[in-house]
């Protein structure tokens, strides 16, 4: 079976459990939808046409939204997997130390969709979504390099919940790290037989959901990193939820602190540092959703200015910290996730993270603009090439 059959194969079947799960059963309510994705680009009309098809069913519940939202979500991910790109000359993927991003997800694809086809002749029907975890909010320049040395590099890997896993590995792994490496060492980065497993996480039951496999370069510390992770999830099938549950989790936690000056008496100072760059990193993912005030958007600016070494001095990290907190940009930005997710207005209830919006499988009407969003940014960052033969 092909990729784009094992995609529609997989798009049909879960559109038959949602829609069988709400009592609707007929298979006339399913293929005007398939008929409609099949053969089509993913184009502003297209998703009209989409909202159109799924209109009928936006006030049958499903999950913490609607049945249209649901089916919108798997739409998306159907073109997700089977989207063509055209052939491009890439440049090098290192530049004196920095990273050129449209071939890092160029090389990350290749690694993966090779991958996906060995475990499926091997008899593991899966489907493998990659994507940075983290955001290229970072990278500013016009060449496609990021504006900063090469630091860490951290490939999110989404699966079905059917891929086999444990705590030493698995069929992904190797398949996929010998590929990887091997396409590093040609860009010349050669990296030693020394990874590491490592954070593994579970679901309630106990399952192992994730897991990474790390190299750390022998300048990594834990105030300056530097190392390169595989991190694999079969609780999540794309690489976007993985990157939006971390965001959730670490804005929960940042929403719901009351007390600040224990946060900064509680916290070294490095972690601090690291929440504040998750928090921007991971920010912009949300920028479908939510967008910054001017207040916001010129401290984000000077965040970003920081981390190329004054936020390593105290005052400097504090004062981020500071103004992080008084710009209410935290507040703004988790009730914007709200409002998408619940339908609720500012202050209209209180709201809980943990159970109402970080949830498996991640709500859908909050996951939809993400895609859209990531979708149009990567594809914008992947075009930009340095001026010469290269470009």
């Amino acid at each position: 079976m092909s990729h784009f059959d094992r995609a529609l194969d997989m798009l049909r079947a879960s559109l038959r459990v949602m829609f069988h799960s709400v009592g609707l059963v007929e298979l006339e309510e399913i293929e005007p939808i398939i008929q409609t994705v099949v053969g089509s680009d993913l184009t502003a009309n297209l998703w009209a046409q989409i909202g159109l098809l799924c209109g009928g069913y936006t006030k049958v519940k499903l999950r913490s939204g609607t049945l249209a939202d649901s089916a919108t979500w798997e739409i998306a991910k159907f073109f997700s997997r089977t989207r063509s790109r055209p052939a491009r000359t890439w440049p090098p993927l290192f530049a004196n130390r920095h990273v050129h991003i449209g071939k890092l997800l160029h090389l990350w694809r290749q690694a993966a969709g090779e991958t996906e086809e060995c475990l499926n002749d091997r008899g593991i029907r899966t489907m493998l979504d990659v994507g940075p975890w983290g955001g290229f909010n970072f990278v500013v320049t016009s060449d496609g390099y990021t504006r900063m040395p090469f630091a860490r590099l951290t490939l999110a890997v989404g699966s079905l919940p059917t891929t086999p896993l444990h705590e030493q590995g698995g069929p992904f792994f190797e398949e996929f790290m010998p590929r990887y490496c091997r396409l590093l060492a040609a860009e010349g980065l050669v990296i030693p037989d020394e990874w590491q497993y490592r954070n593994p996480r579970r679901d309630a039951t106990g399952r192992l959901v994730e897991l990474s496999r790390s190299y750390y370069f022998p300048t990594h510390t834990y105030d300056r990193r530097a190392f390169v992770k595989v991190r694999f999830s079969r609780e999540f099938e794309t690489y976007e939820e993985v990157l939006v549950r971390d965001l959730l989790e670490g804005l929960a936690g940042l929403y719901h602190t009351t007390d600040w000056d224990a946060y900064k008496a509680d916290t070294p100072d490095v972690d601090v540092r690291f929440d504040i760059q998750d928090f921007i990193s991971l920010n912009h993912a949300m920028e479908g959703v939510y967008s910054r005030t001017s207040k916001e958007e010129a401290l984000l600016q000077e965040i970003k200015e920081g981390f190329r070494g004054a936020i390593h001095h105290r005052p400097v990290l504090y004062d981020f910290l500071d103004r992080l907190v008084a710009s209410k940009w935290i507040e703004n930005l988790s009730w914007a996730i709200a409002q998408t997710v619940l339908g609720i207005r500012r202050y209209e209830r209180a709201f809980s993270f943990s159970l109402e919006i970080i949830t498996t499988p991640l709500p859908a009407r909050l996951m939809i603009p993400v895609y859209r969003h990531l979708t149009a940014y990567h594809e914008m960052i992947s075009s930009w090439r340095p001026p010469g033969p290269s470009g």
